[in-house]
């Protein structure tokens, strides 16, 4: 591995094209998906119900972000990102995977902002019993 002794999951194919139109396809549904599992997670009677989504857009031309709160209440908050830019990830491919492409996995992304460990505790624990990552020998 070029990133240390630790296992790095891997697309199951290598076509950069691909690969973005895959994400293309997928990224409102995943974001959805996220917003859906912070939305449990904070509204449950353990977080007080406190939850604010945030979306993100990224301006086509100026590539500046801007984050438009929905609510002012404080807890958890989902930025949405863009799927990323072809430049970027041709310089991790460079960079960091030795031009694998199959080893590019983060073509679709968000952040998720919490306000103390306990929130970040419940997020993890919620993403790994949901997480389903095949592993090819």
């Amino acid at each position: 591995s070029l990133r240390g002794d630790s296992i790095k999951a891997r697309q199951v194919h290598g076509d950069i094209d691909l690969l973005f139109d895959e994400a293309a396809m997928v990224n409102e549904a995943f974001l959805d998906q996220m917003a859906s599992l912070i939305g449990g997670i904070a509204t449950s009677p353990a977080f007080g119900g406190n939850w604010v989504r945030r979306t993100s857009v990224m301006q086509a031309e100026s590539q500046e972000w801007s984050t438009e709160p929905d609510s002012s209440r404080a807890g958890l908050a989902l930025e949405r990102g863009p799927v990323k830019r072809p430049a970027r990830a041709l310089q991790k491919l460079v960079r960091l995977y030795g031009r694998d492409v199959a080893m590019l996995t983060d073509l679709v992304r968000c952040t998720v902002l919490a306000e103390d460990l306990r929130q970040v505790e419940a997020l993890m624990a919620t993403l790994v019993a949901r997480s389903v990552v095949g592993l090819e020998k």
